[in-house]
């Protein structure tokens, strides 16, 4: 074969007898399984990706695709007649280069920077899969793919074939066509898809359209009435399979058993603590509106003898040392009630409770609400027998006055400060007045992009609230100790932490030798990829030093944007394309310390620059 006409990145039809594995494919042992799993692919679904080749003296020998290769020599072994409509795959569609460091870089980059296959292409190769007669788990294990992956993926074989095209001809977004298959028929599905094709239009958006009056087994109502109980009833539902939920599609029905089962709880409760009335409160709390008008009752606080208290304090060192038996255990329960108090047996007989049901919580109950006296009519309204603002006056006196004990307990106040930032406590049930602001620092496009797993964890928008601040849940958190305690204000009060323009930021990077390269990697997605491909073209030129006429950089330069991107990705995170372009030591270390200068550090007015 001529040389010749071999120019870079040629798609050539090479016959499959003229093939070999290359010295360089970076896959040299295939266990016979997976090459008998890729056979079965390739005799039902067709070859879906070309070969990848380098043109020696002695032919084509292919540097990536070793697993395709050897099953198509299998298929050929048998005289392609594993299926009686197998088309034979020869020649075979190869990518050749006759460029070595192209081809040696192509081998070392291929299992990881190889294109996936199109979603629309993956589709339909595994629905001939299963027009076949294959399984499921045998679809998943011929692409080396999950079940539940391959699952979905059937799913969006059912849709209309030009909901498919549109996807192929990328007319729609993968999140679109899965949006799609909540269409209750193929009309409705082509009917929505006509009025999206070529339009800027959510996906949700969608979902939204064709699901009107669902509601997603997520909600709270669901949940508490539970699904088995809403379909027992006769209520009928949708799975979203890519959304992993089910849609119930009789709201009326949910509510009506939501308000049922609501009501028989608050009754249970009643009955069981022993109140005078239990209201169900079908909203997620109990608005002030509701109790603007009632009395509002506290719990009596309790009160243990000293010696009580010293029998309590030494039963609590027993259970903290995991030494107490089923009798101490309860009695220390029983001490704690006494401490803790409670409604009195004449507050319950009069007052009553709200009960409902939180997204976060579940079934919930707000204690304890009376009806005011009531007043005879004509007869005068008693004058209460101390004033709201007297009453506003005496709590402002006895803030104070705990104030005046605290700035004397400097560890307490530590804790409380520790357990106001760090302890995820609802915003209304911090102790200290104080609301720390966490600044963003979560990209737009994180991939590539590493937090500590104690940074990353505050940044997931959908945290929900954390506990009520109760006496209990603050001894418990200084219960573990004064390290737990700085450890919580240190991590709460970095979040907090923002570049500023006093040049503090800069000072500090460099006293404590912050590396940013330590969370972040340029990848194609996250960084690469959204750069112009000048830009490309001069990163590669800095990192990779080589005379313009040298081929790794006259190759660099022809390719397109995309493959630049990737191509820089492999440089920053693949060894062996460092390898392949015979990179020094001091080279691979500056591709290592390298960052764009807008992840440079603002010096800020009045700053010595240094």
């Amino acid at each position: 074969m001529a040389k010749d006409f071999i120019s870079r990145g040629d798609l050539r039809l090479i016959p499959l007898a003229e093939l070999r594995l290359s010295p360089l494919n970076s896959r040299q042992e295939i266990a016979a399984e997976e090459v008998e799993a890729m056979a079965e692919s390739l005799a039902v679904a067709g070859l879906l990706q070309n070969l990848i080749g380098h043109l020696t003296p002695e032919g084509i020998e292919i540097v990536g695709g070793g697993t395709r290769l050897r099953a198509l020599q299998r298929l050929a072994a048998e005289g392609w007649s594993r299926h009686a409509d197998l088309i034979p795959i020869d020649p075979v569609p190869v990518k050749v280069t006759a460029d070595l460091q192209e081809a040696v870089a192509w081998a070392g980059t291929e299992n990881s920077a190889r294109s996936a296959l199109h979603p629309a292409d993956e589709v339909r190769a595994y629905a001939a899969m299963r027009e076949r007669g294959a399984s499921l788990s045998r679809i998943a294990r011929s692409f080396a793919r999950s079940e539940a992956h391959v699952e979905r993926r059937l799913k969006l074989a059912d849709l209309p074939a030009e909901a498919l095209a549109a996807l192929r001809a990328n007319e729609i977004s993968l999140e679109m066509a899965k949006a799609l298959t909540l269409a209750p028929s193929g009309e409705r599905c082509l009917e929505v898809l006509t009025s999206v094709r070529g339009r800027d239009v959510r996906p949700e958006q969608v979902r939204r359209e064709l699901t009107p009056g669902t509601v997603p087994s997520t909600d709270r109502r669901a949940v508490f009435v539970g699904l088995e109980a809403y379909l027992a009833a006769g209520g009928t539902s949708q799975r979203d399979l890519f959304a992993d939920r089910t849609l119930l599609e009789d709201e009326a029905l949910l509510d009506r058993l939501f308000a049922e089962k609501g009501a028989a709880e608050a009754e249970r409760i009643r009955a069981e603590e022993g109140w005078e009335w239990a209201t169900w409160v079908p909203e997620e709390y109990v608005s002030w509106t509701v109790t603007q008008k009632l009395v509002r009752l506290y719990a009596r606080p309790g009160k243990l003898s000293d010696g009580e208290e010293a029998e309590l304090a030494a039963l609590e060192e027993r259970e903290a040392e995991d030494a107490l038996d089923e009798a101490g255990r309860a009695r220390l329960a029983e001490l704690e009630a006494r401490r803790e108090g409670g409604f009195t047996d004449a507050q319950r007989a009069s007052a009553g409770i709200f009960v409902y049901c939180s997204s976060r919580d579940g079934l919930s109950v707000e204690r304890a609400y009376q009806q005011p006296r009531a007043v005879p009519r004509g007869a005068p309204e008693a004058a209460p027998d101390l004033p709201q603002s007297l009453i506003e006056d005496l709590h402002r006196i006895r803030l104070g006055a705990l104030q005046a004990r605290l700035m004397d307990q400097s560890e307490l106040m530590l804790d409380l400060l520790a357990f106001s930032l760090g302890g995820g406590l609802r915003p209304w049930a911090r102790p200290l007045a104080i609301s720390p602001t966490d600044q963003p620092i979560a990209p737009e496009k994180g991939e590539g992009t590493s937090y500590p797993p104690r940074l990353a964890a505050r940044l997931d928008p959908n945290t929900s609230l954390g506990p009520d601040g109760t006496p209990a849940e603050f001894e418990a958190f200084r219960a573990q100790g004064k390290k737990h305690r700085n450890q919580i204000l240190t991590e709460a009060l970095a979040r907090t932490f923002c570049t500023g323009s006093s040049g503090l930021s800069a000072a500090l990077a460099r006293q404590l030798g912050v590396e940013v390269r330590r969370i972040w990697t340029p990848t194609a997605q996250g960084f690469l990829g959204r750069c112009s491909a000048s830009y490309l073209d001069r990163l590669w030129n800095e990192l990779v030093p080589a005379p313009e006429v040298d081929p790794a950089h006259q190759s660099f330069q022809k390719l397109k944007k995309g493959e630049k991107a990737k191509r820089l990705e492999a440089l920053f995170a693949d060894p062996a394309t460092r390898e392949a372009l015979g990179l020094s030591r001091e080279d691979c270390a500056k591709i290592d310390a390298w960052v764009p200068a807008e992840l440079g550090w603002p010096e800020g007015e009045g700053s010595d620059g240094r």
